[in-house]
């Protein structure tokens, strides 16, 4: 395969999400159409330079909508276990 398959591929995708905004938002939420898009790019370049499928898998498509809405492990929310009440200081272990 060549890299014009890569653009065929991501063009085509994008044009599907383009003719339908609503299932774009379904599958992103709250993260940014461009940043989807930018990573979707990256993934299937990647997948082409290791000899891959360039159609994305439900895998890599959930890792993106992650990293785009920022729910990944490298953006783990730090959770308090701690809790200052009017009773004193308790734990929600």
């Amino acid at each position: 395969m060549s890299n014009v398959d890569v653009e065929i591929y991501f063009s085509q995708f994008k044009e599907f999400f383009k003719e339908n905004p609503s299932e774009l938002k379904n599958l992103i939420g709250e993260g940014k159409p461009e940043d989807f898009f930018n990573e979707v790019y990256a993934t299937v370049n990647r997948n082409y330079e290791n000899g891959e499928e360039l159609e994305l898998t439900k895998k890599q498509i959930i890792e993106i909508v992650l990293k785009i809405n920022q729910m990944g492990p490298d953006n783990k929310v730090p959770t308090q276990i701690f809790q200052n009440t009017k009773f004193g200081e308790i734990c929600l272990n």
